[in-house]
């Protein structure tokens, strides 16, 4: 995995204002702030435009002293490894708190790193706050600087000690810069998502827990293949809404959903024990109604070949009877743990992305339907027959075509179902969702 920017990372312990700095950085709110402790886990990351260069800036999970529990001690291994792979650290710390333990016992972590770091004393909401920012010279990481992401105290002074010690080796210059592959990858809770990711980069990037849930918000991962720049996006688990009983959760969902909209192609992971349950059904639907892109993983094959009579090809057809929506979208039989078909899976991405962008001339399209007329399609007695002049590609990302008829009202379903089929029969687009616009047209428009 190559790096192409330098990194900023916000470390502390939970509760301090880390995801408030990360958003005003972001210049949105990509991370979930809560007045609940441990809200983040696994690192949120975003490239942001920062004195004219890209940097990458990453929230991480808060840092807890007590490590008795398993999660506890995957979050510190998290922290670990960002301030590791970071170029600059900032440490944020409460003012209204004062130095605690924890505080302590992370600024000697930091030290051992030898890296650049500003230490950023945050609720520091007035005058009288700032004198109390000398306590934490104690912690030995240099001037600690007052800020309030709350009122925006101090925050451009806090930009600009980021740049000074800002590392040049990355810089890029505006030409040379590629907009990246977005990729969501989506599931109900528990299916894989964060081992799949783990895997593709080669690095245990995200926390992975058999605990329903581990992931709480969407986080955004930034590496090149060599040849492509993507972002992945691994996804808290999306579940019904009768199944929600707590605020983060609805916040983490809500951000699930927002990460398939701004998705170029959506990584939809499925348990293959459990088949397409109606929970994974409603997240198929959200996939077509926003006309993205999507490849259907079928995770954890490897335990569902123990099952008697279970090949791929009769799953499929199982996954077809649940929804023929499953016929658009292509299907990878997947183990992430062994690796089993992630990297072919995987391999599809830009592929998708670049039908996408497909454009269809309008004299080809009606030359298919000329053999192909949809005015044939049977209609009731008592309905008037529409009469289907011509179709053109009105739209890209997503992909949408309007058919011009004498009678749009006239139109039916199984007309619309009748055009569908017959595009992704004669063009390339498996794995895309389209969109079938019908349009009235004047007699005369029609097609010879």
């Amino acid at each position: 995995m190559d790096k192409e920017y330098p990194s900023v990372c916000i470390v502390g312990r939970p509760n301090v204002g880390k995801s408030s700095l990360f958003n005003w950085f972001a210049g949105e709110r990509k991370a979930v702030v809560l007045e609940e402790s441990g809200t983040t886990r696994d690192r949120v990351e975003a490239v942001i435009e920062l004195f004219r260069r890209k940097v990458t800036v990453s929230d991480t999970g808060g840092y807890l002293q007590e490590d008795t529990d398993k999660m506890s001690v995957m979050v510190k291994q998290q922290i670990r490894n960002a301030i590791k792979e970071a170029d600059v650290l900032i440490m944020v710390t409460d003012a209204q708190a004062g130095v605690v333990p924890a505080d302590i016992e992370i600024a000697a972590i930091i030290r051992k790193a030898d890296k650049p770091v500003i230490l950023a004393v945050n609720k520091a909401d007035n005058r009288a706050l700032d004198a109390d920012s000398v306590d934490f010279f104690q912690l030995g990481l240099g001037d600690p600087l007052p800020v309030s992401c709350l009122h925006r105290r101090g925050m451009e002074t806090l930009k600009e000690a980021v740049r000074k010690v800002m590392p040049d080796e990355f810089v890029r210059s505006d030409n040379n810069d590629k907009s990246s592959i977005k990729i969501a990858v989506v599931g109900r809770p528990n299916v894989g998502k964060s081992s799949y990711i783990n895997y593709i980069l080669k690095r245990d990037r995200v926390i992975v827990s058999d605990m329903p849930g581990t992931t709480r918000d969407s986080v955004d991962i930034f590496f090149n293949d060599g040849k492509n720049d993507y972002t992945l996006i691994d996804t808290a688990g999306i579940r019904h809404s009768r199944k929600i009983f707590r605020a983060v959760d609805v916040f983490s969902i809500m951000r699930s959903k927002g990460s398939i909209k701004r998705a170029d192609v959506v990584i939809f992971l499925l348990d293959s024990v459990d088949g397409a349950t109606h929970d994974d059904l409603a997240i198929l639907r959200y996939i077509m109604e926003n006309g993205k892109a999507c490849i259907v993983i079928i995770n954890k094959w490897d335990l569902a070949r123990g099952v008697e009579d279970v090949d791929q090809e009769g799953y499929h057809e199982s996954l077809i009877a649940a929804s023929p929506v499953f016929r658009v979208f292509p299907v990878f039989f997947v183990s992430s743990v062994s690796g089993r078909n992630v990297m072919k899976s995987f391999a599809s991405v830009k592929q998708l992305n670049d039908a996408l962008d497909r454009e269809f001339q309008t004299s080809s399209l009606n030359k298919i339907f000329e053999k192909n007329d949809p005015s044939k399609v049977p209609v009731p007695r008592s309905d008037k027959r529409p009469n289907f002049m011509y179709i053109t590609q009105t739209g890209k990302r997503p992909v949408e075509f309007t058919f011009f008829v004498n009678s749009a009202g006239a139109v039916t379903p199984g007309h619309l179902s009748y055009i569908e089929n017959v595009l992704r029969k004669n063009v390339e687009l498996e794995g895309i969702p389209i969109s079938i616009k019908i349009r009235a047209a004047k007699e005369k428009k029609e097609r010879k």
